[in-house]
């Protein structure tokens, strides 16, 4: 695909007819989008989950009048998607989209292709925690809603023992709503039918989150898609050492340091893809902003996605409501958009809903504490900190620097990547590796627009600076692909050699396969007394 600079500017102001310019043939297949046609794609494709939630797994006093709610604040955010912080409505000669139509087929291939090799549905061999995803799907397709358990199906002995009972009821608990799409569709044709759709819903979601990241660095290039798949930290280099030494203590790809880690794009696609796509698009969204009247929706329905990834987006909130761009005129103006009935209702609802749900399991954070305090000597952390700051997080900041100082997100984005590792919850600190996310995406999807500059053979660089910048930002890269491409040799590595699946390893949540995954299921998927907590009370169906 020949990378295209298509994009509408959002300068304001009057349109200026322009001279017309000859287009190559390929230049002149695109396909023109509206801006509030991408922005109501991708705010339907992160609402459309929630609306279900509200409507199946509420009773309906509470779901309906939510959702007639929320679908109110929808209208309002896209019709309001044009206009800037003052009011004033942007033309469409700024702002209209032109896709290639080459775009649109590769970013939809890849897309799918992603989905399929990172395990959404399962038709691959997978990494991790897809026995978890499968049965999450499964029961959400063969249990009422809301979904309660009881001990008594439980037909494997060592499972009843570990649980130490046989009969009593407990809820499900998850940010769940991800799979409410494929679920419904599972219910009304079967698991395969659901799990089917489940992989087309995950490559829509990857699909918009590609056009929204072009969108947003004012360029179509596959560098972008490339970007998507690869973005990561420099862990090859520890990894190095370690093999240079023998190492021989516990360690993962990404995990080198102990309660340390921020994740790979690959590896949350092929993990945690329930909580990695809608992130992105969150992040692309508010990047393509132009108001902040309306984020309590588009930021706060992450919530609803990744309460750990909230963590993360909450400095990059704060720096788009009192950043240049979204700062009106008048001070009160912006004032009264950040306080806007839109942004209040949006992110109390959501907050009421969804932390009465969650607090339902209070368990599931019961491990955690100051990440020093997980190192066999505290001190050991301030080197571990140093260095994985240093491989994580420095070769993007320096890269970007020149391009974004003046940006408040890119402050913000490296100031929560500096804070997060201080703190640890639950075993594999979910707070660091999902906290992490949106600062990383905001940078995976800046560093895209820079590669593909340093790509253009427009702007090959003629000093002797010029060349070494190149080069590091290529070398960056070029390291950077080592976590997805070790992935990738296992998944690959694994179907060759025919490896067994573990896909069925759980099956059910209401009757587990596997002992071994009993006491995981117990912390953190079940909620205990549930009947008394307020989510149960006044909000379930």
């Amino acid at each position: 695909m020949k990378e295209v600079k298509q994009i509408g500017d959002s300068k304001k102001g009057k349109a200026v007819k322009a001279k017309p310019q000859k287009q190559s043939p390929k230049e002149s297949k695109c396909i023109t989008v509206p801006f509030a046609w991408l922005y109501s794609s991708i705010v339907l494709f992160l609402t459309i989950p929630l609306f279900m939630f509200f409507l199946g797994y509420l009773k309906l006093s509470v779901g309906l009048p939510l959702t007639l709610i929320f679908a109110g604040i929808v209208l309002f955010c896209v019709s309001d998607c044009l206009n800037d912080a003052n009011g004033t409505k942007l033309t469409r000669y700024y702002t209209d989209i032109k896709i290639p139509v080459s775009y649109i087929i590769g970013f939809a291939v890849t897309a799918l292709a992603v989905s399929f090799i990172s395990g959404v549905g399962e038709y691959i061999y997978t990494l991790q925690d897809h026995q978890f995803r499968r049965a999450i799907l499964r029961d959400l397709i063969d249990y009422d809603w809301p979904v309660i358990y009881n001990y008594s199906t439980q037909t494997n002995p060592e499972v009843r023992e570990i649980f130490g009972i046989a009969s009593g009821e407990r809820a499900f608990s998850y940010y769940f709503i991800y799979w409410m799409p494929a679920a419904l569709a599972g219910k009304m044709f079967g698991f395969e039918a659901g799990n089917f759709i489940l992989l087309l819903w995950n490559s829509l979601g990857i699909f918009l989150a590609l056009i929204a990241s072009c969108a947003a660095i004012k360029r179509f290039t596959p560098w972008v898609a490339f970007m998507f798949v690869f973005f990561s930290g420099l862990d090859v280099l520890p990894n190095l050492v370690y093999s240079f030494v023998e190492y021989d203590g516990w360690r993962w790809v990404e995990g080198y340091f102990t309660s340390l880690s921020y994740v790979s794009n690959f590896r949350e696609l092929a993990s945690v893809y329930n909580q990695m796509v809608p992130c992105f698009l969150i992040i692309a969204l508010l990047m393509l902003s132009n108001n902040t009247r309306s984020m309590g929706l588009t930021a706060g329905v992450l919530f609803g996605y990744s309460p750990w990834a909230v963590f993360g987006i909450l400095p990059i909130v704060g720096a788009l409501l009192f950043g240049k761009k979204h700062r009106a005129n008048k001070t009160s103006k912006t004032l009264m958009n950040i306080l806007s009935p839109v942004n209040i209702a949006s992110a109390v609802l959501i907050l009421a809903v969804f932390g009465s749900y969650y607090l339902s399991n209070s368990a599931a954070t019961g491990y955690r504490g100051f990440s020093w305090t997980f190192f066999d000597k505290p001190v050991l952390f301030i080197p571990a900190y140093v260095i994985f700051i240093a491989l994580e997080v420095l070769p993007f900041v320096i890269i970007l620097y020149k391009r974004c100082k003046d940006d408040p997100v890119f402050w913000a984005s490296f100031a929560a990547l500096l804070i997060i590792p201080f703190y640890h919850i639950t075993e594999n600190n979910d707070l660091s590796m999902r906290g992490s996310m949106p600062a990383l995406f905001f940078f995976c999807i800046t560093l895209s627009g820079v590669v593909a500059e340093v790509m253009d053979e427009k702007n090959t660089p003629t000093t002797k600076k010029g060349w070494l910048k190149s080069a590091a930002v290529m070398l960056t890269v070029i390291l950077m692909m080592f976590p997805t491409l070790m992935n990738l040799f296992i998944i690959f590595g694994s179907v060759i050699q025919g490896d067994p699946s573990d896909k069925e390893d759980i099956g059910s949540f209401g009757n587990i396969n596997k002992a071994e995954y009993a006491e995981v299921i117990q912390e953190q998927f079940f909620a205990e007394g549930y009947e008394d907590s307020f989510f149960y009370r006044y909000f379930a169906g």
